[in-house]
């Protein structure tokens, strides 16, 4: 006598928002995972993959990102950029045609956004190097590293912060910028 098999039973899986976001480099690309872990919930239909381009300037990272990601397929495409050195109108409008939403760190760079949200002053004749000299001794570890955050980014000052460049990110990572 055969034996029954039990039937498949169908796993349904709730439809995802896909995501991509592509930082400047590999320090975006550490905050922005960093960010992702903090705030992310386990009910969350959002999917993001956070990728980095090897610096270079914004047309650089633009046409990179596009030719990289042209062939797949996600919901929302995000690049972050430094404000230091901005795109041209045709790289904005590349990026735009590609799907692209350009969020930009301001003040000058990730450092700049980041010491803001700590509460300190960025002045506008700050450099990125002085900014990035002015952050990251007090990382707990490499700035291209996402553990290294988490002692001066705890969910709570994410989570409460107002600075425009790391609220339009939490708003990209929860799926509510298009």
């Amino acid at each position: 006598m055969a034996r029954k098999r039990p039937a498949r039973q169908r796993q349904y899986q709730a439809s995802q928002t896909t995501l991509l976001i592509v930082g400047e480099g590999a320090d975006d690309q550490a905050f922005i995972k960093h960010m992702q872990k903090q705030l992310r919930s386990p009910q969350s239909s959002i999917k993001p993959k956070i990728e980095k381009q090897s610096g270079g300037s914004p047309g650089n990272i633009i046409d990179n990102a596009a030719r990289k990601y042209a062939h797949q397929d996600f919901d929302q495409r995000f690049i972050v950029l430094d404000t230091d050195v901005l795109p041209s109108q045709q790289q904005r409008d590349k990026a735009q045609k590609h799907g692209f939403h350009l969020i930009f760190w301001s003040p000058t760079c990730l450092e700049g956004a980041l010491l803001e949200v700590l509460g300190e002053r960025v002045n506008d004749h700050e450099t990125a190097q002085q900014l990035k000299a002015r952050l990251h001794p007090r990382l707990a570890g490499q700035h291209t590293e996402k553990t290294a955050y988490a002692g001066l980014f705890p969910r709570p000052v994410l989570e409460e912060t107002t600075q425009p460049s790391v609220v339009e990110v939490r708003s990209a990572l929860a799926g509510q910028l298009t």
